[in-house]
């Protein structure tokens, strides 16, 4: 197996560190709408959008480089993480309607499923290494 290369490697740490600090701000926002009342069918939804615009920024500015146009980077993005959050999303319908789960344990239980995906479709097609 060949050994992965030092940009794989550099994009790999930065994605999962950003990743950890992403998940926390779509957990926090999670939860305060839940406070307010939001059924967490619906807050699961509304807290990826507000994680979303901050995920966009730091993925495209921390994690990728991109030099492309911000709308460029935008237009690929937007299909890549609504897969992403597509499957996570069913696996929290799953825990928490069918399982019965608690919202925060269902939560627990879909937030390892985007970042693969995510990932990927970020290396390869959203943000694709520059040509050196």
């Amino acid at each position: 197996m060949p050994a992965m290369s030092p940009e794989l490697h550099r994009r790999l740490l930065r994605f999962t560190l950003a990743g950890l600090l992403i998940t926390g701000v779509d957990y926090a926002a999670f939860r305060a709408l839940l406070l307010a009342g939001l059924d967490p069918t619906y807050a699961r939804p509304a807290a990826f959008a507000a994680a979303f615009v901050f995920s966009f920024g730091l993925h495209r500015v921390w994690t990728f480089g991109s030099d492309r146009s911000w709308g460029a980077d935008f237009l690929r993005y937007l299909p890549a993480r609504a897969i992403g959050f597509l499957l996570a999303y069913l696996v929290f319908l799953l825990a928490h309607d069918v399982l019965r789960l608690g919202p925060d344990l269902s939560f627990l239980i879909q937030a390892p499923v985007q970042p693969v995906a995510n990932f990927l479709f970020a290396h390869r097609w959203v943000f694709p290494a520059q040509a050196s």
